[in-house]
């Protein structure tokens, strides 16, 4: 979750400089290597091993792509070429190994209490069994507010404490409750007054306001859901190697309250209620009011600039006949079972193939589910192109019958984009990257005028190099995590060189917990950073 990151002074102006030297530099910086993470799978749904780079075929929009590099990996490990493959059970060096980065993300908004426990105890069988030295993990829940639960870790029993406390925190089932309580006053309504007013009042002109107003909630938790993923993306693209979001849930409506608009109508025409002025009918207007199809494109393009597959499940395995429970037995009919679950996991069907995931449905076995994921995000073919935009299409010659699993758009992402990942992993891992030279001093914090304030000082010395590879300015970016691992909003600003030195002094106002912050230094024609980290204390200012 952002929050602002506050400065009590104002900051040093930005100088302009652009000769042509810089603008070389950063056309020729900025030009790399695109890496396609594609799994193969045959007919039964099993990986394939043992292509090689001659066997696929790439094409971006209708162009047929060179492949620059080519390698394979298999558990994590890449696989060497066949004349010095190991044996089976050699040990991998860590310099042959891609370590995955897997943020388990568990949504309590739209999880049942059923569906909860048999996730946590499935995540717990998984997470004892797989996290380690080639996979690091960050848990993650969201019940309306996004709590980081664990920075990324290589020991499981963090994880496993954490997971064993959810077992106890299921949610109340809220929103499948709401949804029947909205049932039953369309029975109520329809049932003892139709061409008047029902109990309490209601009317079916009312009544039909009543489920916009339901509908329109039910999008406010969707949009916060998709935010709160897009945050969890932008936590799990700082990291290097195979970049995973297990989202766990039992879906998230495309259309927010389509199965209750869906219900009215069947209701109304079971009751020989015709459409009325005004329009109690829904239609295809009311369907595109409420319908979320844009957030999942936007979800599914941040996943994409950030190189992060999406994985899902729909923890209530396989479902049956949906409706409403017992106390709200109705007498006008029951939900379009179809309809409903399709409504469920058509927007996480299509993040997951748009991003080089998965989504699996009516499984009840989430141990087979996790197992089969993990094949595809742990063993895979990495494929290196030359960047260019447009739809990514993978596919292995003279094999139809294979179905090749990638990102479909991969925009090549800028220096800045890198830069920022890297700047927001080191609150995590906290290691520190100085070719610059530059200092970093936190001072002590302090109360001023009913605010903490902490002093911060950068100093940067000028490089002594070709005056047309000198640069006149650094820019500074920074960014803080505090105790719960919510990160503030990111600033920048630039330091002019005086004297042959870069020097500020900022007073920061924080909150009064602990907090790290993370702090980039860059020569703005190289590209070269330091990256530095310090810790506030504000507590004192309890």
């Amino acid at each position: 979750m952002s929050r602002p990151l506050h400065s009590a002074v104002a900051l040093a102006v930005c100088l302009s400089m652009t000769p042509p030297l810089a603008a070389q530099l950063r056309e020729s910086i900025d030009v790399r290597v695109l890496e396609l993470e594609a799994t193969v799978l045959d007919r039964a749904g099993r990986p394939v091993e043992g292509l090689k780079s001659d066997d696929f075929q790439v094409r971006i929009g209708k162009h047929d792509i060179p492949i620059t590099n080519f390698f394979a990996v298999r558990n994590g490990a890449i696989v060497p070429d066949e004349k010095g493959a190991p044996a089976p059970d050699t040990p991998v060096a860590t310099e042959t190994s891609i370590p995955t980065t897997l943020v388990i993300f568990i949504d309590d908004v739209h999880l049942g209490q059923r569906s909860h426990g048999r996730a946590i105890d499935a995540l717990k069988r998984y997470v004892s069994a797989n996290v380690g030295t080639n996979m690091t993990a960050t848990l993650i829940r969201y019940n309306r507010h996004m709590d980081v639960l664990t920075r990324p870790t290589e020991r499981p029993g963090y994880i496993l404490a954490e997971l064993e406390k959810l077992r106890s925190q299921a949610s109340a089932d809220e929103l499948v409750r709401e949804r029947n309580q909205i049932i039953a006053q369309i029975d109520d309504v329809l049932s003892e007054n139709p061409k008047g007013r029902g109990p309490g009042g209601e009317s079916p002109d009312s009544m039909f306001y009543r489920l916009s107003e339901y509908a329109e909630k039910r999008v406010a938790d969707v949009d916060r859901t998709i935010e709160a993923l897009e945050n969890a993306i932008r936590l799990s693209s700082a990291f290097s190697g195979r970049k995973v979001l297990l989202y766990v849930s039992d879906g998230l409506p495309q259309t927010s309250g389509l199965e209750v608009f869906e219900y009215w109508d069947r209701a109304l025409l079971k009751k020989g209620i015709p459409a009325q002025a005004g329009g109690l009918r829904s239609d295809a207007g009311t369907a595109a009011r409420f319908d979320r199809s844009a957030a999942f494109e936007r979800l599914s393009q941040t996943a994409q600039r950030a190189d992060v597959a999406i994985f899902s499940f729909d923890a209530g395995g396989l479902r049956g006949e949906e409706g409403r429970s017992v106390e709200f037995a109705s007498t006008l009919g029951s939900l379009n079972t179809l309809s409903l679950q399709a409504n469920m996991r058509s927007g996480l069907q299509y993040i997951a193939e748009e991003t080089g995931g998965r989504y699996v449905s009516n499984e009840n076995n989430i141990d087979k589910v996790l197992t089969q994921m993990s094949e595809q995000f742990t063993s895979y073919y990495s494929i290196g192109i030359r960047p260019q935009r447009g739809e990514i299409r993978v596919t292995v010659k003279n094999h139809p019958e294979y179905h090749v699993i990638a990102s479909k758009r991969m925009p090549p992402q800028t220096r800045e984009d890198k830069l920022q990942q890297t700047l927001r992993s080191r609150l995590y891992t906290r290691t520190m990257e100085n070719p610059l030279d530059a200092t970093l001093h936190v001072g002590a914090a302090k109360r001023v005028n009913n605010d903490c304030v902490v002093p911060v000082r950068l100093s940067v010395p000028q490089p002594q190099l070709p005056a047309e590879m000198t640069p006149q300015n650094v820019d500074i970016r920074m960014i803080m995590l505090n105790e719960r691992n919510d990160e503030s909003a990111m600033q920048t600003l630039t330091l002019p060189f005086e004297s042959g030195r870069a020097q500020h002094t900022l007073s920061l106002r924080v909150r009064p917990e602990h907090q790290v912050l993370s702090v980039a230094i860059s020569n703005p024609l190289s590209g070269e950073s330091s990256f530095l980290q310090g810790d506030i204390d504000g507590s004192v200012c309890k």
